[in-house]
């Protein structure tokens, strides 16, 4: 998957923020630095990915363009899936 535009609503980018305290410069960090995807419902995709800590993106793709919809600080079964995928 490739993607080359990542798009960040600003009531995303607000909720983000002040719910997991995810800022949108990681977000961009993280998909940008491949991470691992995995296809989730309702045609979205999950990925897990590093920058200062592992980070869950939720998001949907068209066009080479990724349409968060949501982040949070990674679980521990992610960031064992995330690990055991890039060894």
């Amino acid at each position: 998957m490739i993607i080359e535009n990542i798009l960040i609503e600003d009531k995303v980018k607000e909720k983000v923020l002040k719910k997991h305290n995810v800022t949108a410069e990681e977000i961009k960090n993280v998909l940008l630095r491949n991470p691992i995807v995995l296809r989730a419902k309702k045609k979205r995709y999950l990925a897990i990915g590093f920058d200062s800590r592992y980070l869950t993106i939720v998001f949907e793709y068209a066009r080479k363009t990724a349409n968060i919809v949501t982040t949070y600080p990674s679980s521990e079964w992610q960031k064992k899936l995330y690990k055991s995928k890039r060894e």
